[in-house]
């Protein structure tokens, strides 16, 4: 599921990944591949393969950067602000879809759900920090 590819309209699929970087984009302006592999915990190679995908596919800019000439300036294209608009539509849908899914439980049954959840988030955070 992970790997899924959202179809955001009839000419753009767009990975998790790739859906996850241009909301990154989005919110930050311009920023560098180091940035995107930080804030992502990729490797600069794998970000770099990844910026380069949505480079090729008109959806990101890459422009050099005034303070060096090894260094790139991200930021999104006009494709890539409607591909942003477009992910930002179909999280709205998802969200509606979700919370009408929700209305048939009561208060205390969500309450329960949502403490139940939020431990099991500690749990998975445990086990991740563990093998930082």
């Amino acid at each position: 599921m992970d790997e899924q590819p959202f179809q955001l309209d009839d000419s753009i699929a767009l990975s998790p990944r790739e859906v996850r970087t241009i909301e990154f984009l989005s919110q930050r302006g311009q920023i560098n591949v180091t940035s995107v592999a930080t804030h992502f915990n990729f490797t600069k190679s794998a970000a770099s393969q990844l910026i380069n995908r949505l480079v090729q596919r008109g959806l990101v800019c890459k422009e050099n950067s005034e303070h060096s000439d090894k260094e790139y300036q991200l930021s999104l294209s006009p494709e890539g602000e409607n591909a942003h608009r477009l992910i930002e539509t179909m999280n709205r849908d998802r969200l509606d879809m979700y919370l009408g899914k929700m209305e048939g439980f009561s208060r205390q049954q969500i309450a329960a759900t949502s403490a139940v959840l939020e431990q099991l988030e500690h749990m998975v955070d445990e086990r991740l920090n563990r093998f930082k």
